[in-house]
């Protein structure tokens, strides 16, 4: 996974499964050697908002453990 991946939200358990099967774009990527709990994580901005808590969430940021790169041929 790197800056510019499209990439799919595929983590559908759990407090933020209303994220699950949405598309964004890779902002900035923390690998696992350069973060405070040693894994990777993921800036994503959103291609439509996510409703969260009443608000539209246009930006996230997640362990990249909870994304795919998206593939559009499958």
């Amino acid at each position: 996974m790197k800056v510019g991946d499209v990439v799919m939200f595929s983590n559908y358990t759990g407090r933020y499964s209303m994220f699950y099967g949405h598309i964004g774009v890779v902002e900035r990527y923390t690998d696992e050697t350069k973060s405070a709990d040693g894994k990777a994580h993921v800036r994503v901005r959103w291609i439509q908002p996510v409703p969260y808590h009443g608000r539209e969430a246009t930006v996230s940021n997640f362990g990249a453990d909870n994304f795919e790169v998206f593939n559009e041929s499958r």
